[in-house]
């Protein structure tokens, strides 16, 4: 990938206050269309690395289709994923000396009958003791309302870690915050063209309407966790198969450091 992405102490201090930013034309043309190759490459090995969430799969795919951990099996988006260029925006952006690979993941959404994804935050759904880990949403297609961008909520962040909200069952994440007449829930949609992204705190709230489009959104996620990230023994697809140790950082060759300085 070519070299670091400028941003600002401006926009380090926005996304600290905020939870979120918006970054446009991250990648060149050339990368943009060598990770597209790389996802057409994960699609026609079918079903290789898709996420099921039992019988509810059917439900949960009109949301989307989630493929996890595809740098592992494809060298294609291992070039990417291990993209310095990416993490180093993540490790400015959060105010690390060090961050980690968490891990990647596709995410389509799927035209026709297609589904919102529900009002949530990360976090709560990855086994880690401290908060900080942070999301890079990149857009392999021009995204908009219509096919289903992302969304955030301003400061959200800044609210707590609530339960985890069952995606299918269409919960309300809002119905949990403390003190909501105090809370501007004011939504703030991400429109952008392709090779953009947005970066979202694990904390902050965030949701994409239906694809009511004719083709496929697809969207390439890396995430990223500052160095010393702890590990808190809940279930998840990524740490079940290597058993770590609760209250022992999340290190090693599954979690490496991508970007120091």
């Amino acid at each position: 990938m070519s070299s670091e992405y400028a941003i600002s102490e401006d926009q380090i201090e926005f996304y600290q206050l905020n939870g979120y930013i918006q970054l446009f034309d991250v990648l060149t043309p050339a990368e943009l269309e060598q990770i597209r190759s790389a996802f057409d490459e994960v699609n026609e090995r079918g079903n290789d690395h898709r996420v099921r969430v039992g019988d509810e799969n059917s439900t949960y795919e009109k949301i989307f289709i989630q493929k996890v951990n595809l740098c592992r099996d494809f060298e294609s988006i291992k070039q990417y994923v291990l993209s310095p260029k990416i993490a180093s925006i993540a490790r400015r952006l959060s105010r690390s000396k060090r961050v980690r690979l968490w891990h990647d993941h596709a995410l389509i959404k799927l035209p026709g009958d297609s589904r919102a994804s529900d009002w949530h935050q990360d976090l709560p759904y990855w086994p880690m003791v401290e908060t900080g880990a942070l999301s890079c949403w990149m857009a392999l297609d021009d995204v908009f309302i219509e096919n289903g961008c992302m969304q955030f909520v301003p400061k959200s962040h800044s609210w707590g870690k609530f339960e985890p909200i069952n995606l299918v069952d269409a919960q309300s994440i809002f119905d949990l915050v403390p003190e909501p007449e105090k809370k501007d829930f004011t939504p703030v949609p991400m429109p952008m063209p392709a090779g953009s992204c947005t970066f979202h705190n694990g904390l902050t709230f965030h949701y994409a309407s239906p694809n009511q489009t004719d083709k496929p959104r697809r969207a390439m996620i890396t995430i990223y966790m500052p160095d010393g990230i702890t590990y808190n023994g809940r279930p998840h697809v990524v740490t079940d198969p290597i058993h770590p140790i609760i209250g022992e950082p999340l290190t090693g060759d599954m979690f490496p450091v991508v970007s120091e300085g």
